[in-house]
């Protein structure tokens, strides 16, 4: 699934959609974990991916920890679980490429791939390095030699004992930290799900609609069990994507449907759910464990974040008759509703930078509302696209107290005129 996680990487930043930015100012100390190979060159990421948003420099976590009340110094059990799920996908890699079985390697890496899709979120948050030596500099370059006409199977070899011994000392890292929001946890399900479907992407991009309906078939299978993750945050969230499955779905029961008909239902899918797994991405990589509840800045945050959602559902009924006041509702600069609640968003920016998102978003909707030429479509998806940008500030500020009453209630109360 190599071509598929090509354009799911970082710089670090982050493609919502085509036109939505989400960028990070992490910071990792090397040496915090296991040697890498080699540094990270910039990537793309790809479309509602939530792969690389923000890192934290445990070293200099550690070095503060008297200063602060602490939760246990060691990683959350579940961390280290869901992570030794994956050794034995690596040995079955390993096995493969050591018998020189083309097909089964081949086999082995999707498997592992889909695998390690579901809990590298760990890692790419704890440790750039180390994510970048196991994906990039590893398992890559496994998926790139066995492409060859003629791999180099000893060459191959090596690289599935790094991967292997890589992981190893990734588990034993990650057992010595301190442990990361719960939050992580629950989206390795939803990101386990996702896996399913980037495959059935992938095979149809490799015009293979049956190898894409058998996992298109998972994913739908796992759904249900994922959606109230979604739905807790978002609604809206929620109902979109379960109408893209649904009409995945009955595309998917044509048999006459070929690859070009399903892709691009499969596409809006798989970017609708994607946005749902961002909404707890952000919640997790902002949550701050020394936190027990919301407070008096988070609600004036949270009301400056409603008053940018305000400005833009009031703007766009005046396009096209009003270009300048439809092009308001984007507005970035000083004195805008973003800039009130742009220190607080940027507050948060080592860890996810929904400041960045945002102000792209709301860029990109002045920039196409303000020209009374624009595609009325993409006007209001661009609109759409900010509003969502909302979305993810506002989990950035509380997602880690979203189910608390009292901060459901405030929300509640905010004005929506």
């Amino acid at each position: 699934m190599a071509p598929v996680k090509r354009l799911l990487l970082l710089t670090p930043c982050l493609f919502l959609t085509p036109v939505l930015v989400l960028g990070t100012g992490g910071v990792v100390n090397a040496a915090a974990a296991p040697s890498p190979r080699s540094s990270a060159p910039p990537t793309p990421v790809g479309v509602s991916s939530d792969v690389p948003q923000g890192l934290l420099d445990r070293a200099l976590f550690q070095s503060l920890q008297p200063l602060f009340r602490q939760p246990s110094k060691k990683a959350a059990t579940m961390e280290v679980a869901n992570l030794k799920t994956i050794p034995p996908f690596v040995q079955r890699w390993q096995n493969a490429i050591a018998r020189r079985d083309l097909p089964a390697a081949i086999q082995a890496g999707q498997d592992y791939e889909a695998a390690w899709q579901a809990v590298e979120v760990y890692l790419n948050h704890r440790s750039l390095p180390l994510y970048t030596d196991l994906e990039i500099d590893t398992q890559f370059k496994i998926d790139d030699g066995l492409k060859q006409s003629q791999p180099d199977w000893r060459t191959l070899a090596d690289l599935a004992q790094h991967l292997r011994q890589g992981f190893d000392a990734a588990i034993s890292f990650v057992a010595a930290q301190p442990p990361l929001s719960p939050l992580f946890d629950d989206l390795v399900p939803l990101r386990g799900v996702r896996a399913q479907l980037l495959i059935s992407n992938d095979a149809l991009a490799a015009g293979n609609a049956a190898k894409a309906g058998t996992f298109f078939g998972k994913f739908k299978d796992g759904y249900p069990g994922v959606e109230p993750l979604i739905k807790l945050r978002s609604t809206a969230a929620a109902q979109e994507s379960k109408a893209a499955l649904d009409a995945a779905a009955a595309k998917f029961t044509d048999p006459t449907a070929t690859a070009a008909d399903l892709t691009p239902l499969v596409a809006a899918l798989l970017n609708r759910f994607g946005y749902g797994v961002n909404l707890l991405n952000a919640a997790a990589r902002a949550a701050d464990l020394h936190r027990t509840t919301f407070n008096d800045a988070d609600k004036t945050a949270l009301t400056q974040l409603n008053d940018v959602a305000l400005g833009l559902k009031k703007s766009l009924p005046k396009f096209p008759a009003d270009p300048s006041g439809a092009a308001a509702g984007g507005a970035t600069g000083p004195g805008s509703a973003f800039a009130q609640v742009q220190p607080a968003l940027e507050s948060k920016a080592r860890l996810v930078n929904t400041a960045a998102t945002l102000r792209t978003a709301l860029a990109t909707y002045a920039t196409l509302a303000g020209n009374p030429g624009s595609n009325p479509a993409q006007v209001a998806g661009a609109n759409k696209t900010a509003l969502e940008a909302v979305a993810l500030a506002q989990q950035t500020i509380v997602g880690q107290f979203w189910t608390d009453p009292a901060l459901q209630a405030f929300l509640n109360g905010l004005s929506n005129t």
